[in-house]
């Protein structure tokens, strides 16, 4: 293996790595991770990692991406929130875990994307007149949902770095 080699997949594993800590802050990091595969497998023309595995990691991209989304709506629908809030839910989950990512090293961010998708639920409910027991309730339930979406995309995030290492060993 050359020094070029082994530098590519050094560099290939750190952008795997930072993009999966880019999806504690809302971002793609899944499909970040993909397109740095991608480009790994073309400037090293397949040697290392296969087609059949980028397919493989283009489905895991597709999944994330989908399932992240889904199951913070999936929740805030059972619970009643409106169009508005689960938008209002969305923006503020990113929001928030822009404005806490420097606190707690990095876990701060977490809790801005609950808190934040918490507070957009909840004050959309609140302007839509529901009781504030009400508009607690569907804070509560996209705040969950939050959480529960940006688990599972880091979960299969980290699959896929675990895939590229496998298929490179």
């Amino acid at each position: 293996m050359t020094a070029l080699n082994i530098f590519l997949i050094i560099l290939l594993l750190l952008i795997m790595t930072v993009s999966t800590i880019s999806i504690v802050f809302g971002m793609p990091g899944t499909l970040v991770s993909f397109l740095a595969v991608l480009m790994f497998v073309i400037v090293t023309k397949a040697h290392f990692i296969g087609w059949t595995t980028v397919a493989v990691l283009a489905l895991m991209t597709l999944v994330a991406e989908l399932g992240e989304w889904l199951l913070g709506i999936k929740d805030s629908r059972k619970a009643g929130v409106s169009r508005k809030g689960i938008a209002a839910s969305i923006i503020g989950g990113v929001a928030g875990s822009i404005a806490l990512a420097p606190f707690l090293l990095g876990i701060g961010a977490i809790l801005g994307a609950v808190l934040g998708a918490f507070l957009g639920a909840f004050t959309v409910s609140l302007m839509e007149n529901k009781p504030a027991a009400d508009a607690l309730y569907k804070g509560w339930i996209s705040a969950i949902g939050r959480l529960k979406g940006t688990i599972f995309k880091g979960a299969i995030s980290i699959v896929m770095i675990v895939v590229c290492i496998v298929e490179i060993l």
